[in-house]
């Protein structure tokens, strides 16, 4: 986040205050003097495109930050000569207990802007925009699929049957052809229909990986995933996702900024000598902590020092939901080092966690063996 200068180039300055069926403009001119105000339907395009040019060139527009903000931006990038993106959080703090109406919003943006006090976010390029959009529709196909093979283990269990040790569209089509008798009638059509769902799932997420994976080979952003993807547990999508929500690394001074505003630093409550630890902020962007918090969990299973810190953590909370999300907030400070330097990772210490998994797995199996030849 960053706070606009104070300048003299423009001669209007825009507010808008966006909703999901109206949006109300207000401009003034370098001295704060209001020029016109006006509230529109969002889809009266062409009024509002009418109402924009009609200010005094040159024009500085501010849009408060909504989550539908985008159609605007891309509608009336170009009918202004500087578009930015107005902290919504920040203002409503800076605005006080003053009555709040659509109007009195945009006028606090646009004076705020002339005056060179207004707090500015940051607008991705439309080749970030269109990795970003990539990256968010990934994660919302891995939920969608981690949701129906939910749906699928609850309809086995329901039944007092295991089923596949991991279900996949393939492992759970052959299963079902094989035992699908164990089931009742109405538990195969339920079985049937979301299975199917996880066919098509997984077909759309192997076509959008594709796309992922071609997005990562461009002149814009080859340097940066090949860098990313050096650490453990970071790979083509992980690097994508967090090229993508994080843009330009060079707006953050520091991995502290960073980390607050990905909205992963913990909201401590604190009165007098007494502090009380809260949950984290999250304040930014939800795709990349789930990205980081993914991405450390395989870190951790390929990096012997990392999964000692994360042990030690565990150890201390006892919650390995928190741990998961301190070594998160861990890689995304290494990964701002990474970055900053523009070294790659090289200190990883290879650990055995499949030679202890299959220590586990025979010492389970010779359990098994004891009890069997114990019962005759």
């Amino acid at each position: 986040m960053k706070i606009s200068t104070p300048t003299t180039q423009f001669n209007s300055f825009i507010g808008v205050d966006l909703h999901k069926c109206s949006v109300t403009l207000a401009a003034v001119d370098s001295n704060g003097s209001t020029l016109a105000i006006k509230t529109f339907d969002t889809k009266s395009i062409n009024k509002i495109r009418s109402w924009i040019t009609e200010q005094p060139k040159p024009t500085h527009l501010a849009v408060e930050a909504v989550g539908f903000v985008e159609w605007f931006i891309n509608k009336f990038r170009n009918d202004v000569d500087k578009i930015d993106i107005a902290d919504a959080t920040k203002l409503a703090n800076l605005r006080g207990k003053r009555r709040k109406t659509d109007r009195n919003d945009a006028l606090d943006i646009a004076k705020r802007l002339a005056r060179g006090e207004c707090p500015l976010g940051w607008i991705a390029d439309e080749q970030t925009a269109k990795l970003r959009k990539l990256a968010r529709h990934w994660r919302q196909l891995s939920n969608s699929i981690a949701n129906t093979k939910r749906h699928l283990r609850s309809i086995l269990l329901a039944e007092n049957i295991r089923g596949p040790k991991s279900i996949t569209a393939i492992s759970a089509h052959r299963w079902f052809l094989a035992y699908n008798k164990l089931l009742s009638d109405v538990q195969k059509t339920c079985f049937a229909d979301f299975l199917d769902l996880i066919i098509l799932l997984e077909r759309e997420r192997a076509t959008l990986k594709r796309q992922i994976i071609l997005a990562n080979k461009s002149e814009k952003f080859n340097t940066l995933t090949e860098l990313l993807k050096t650490f453990p547990g970071v790979n083509n999508i992980w690097a994508c996702i967090i090229a993508a929500e994080i843009g330009d690394f060079s707006r953050f001074p520091n991995a502290d900024t960073l980390e607050f505003w990905a909205g992963m630093t913990p909201d401590n409550k604190q009165s007098a000598d007494r502090t009380q630890a809260g949950h984290i902020t999250k304040a930014g962007s939800a795709t990349l902590r789930w990205a980081v918090c993914k991405a450390a969990c395989v870190m951790c299973r390929s990096d012997g020092f990392q999964e000692a810190t994360r042990q030690r953590i565990i150890k201390r909370t006892g919650i390995k939901a928190k741990a998961n999300v301190a070594m998160g907030r861990r890689l995304l400070r290494i990964i701002f080092a990474m970055v900053r330097d523009g070294t790659p990772y090289h200190n990883a210490q290879p650990t055995n966690h499949q030679a202890a998994a299959n220590k586990a797995r025979l010492k389970k199996i010779n359990n098994k063996k004891r009890k069997r030849q114990a019962s005759k």
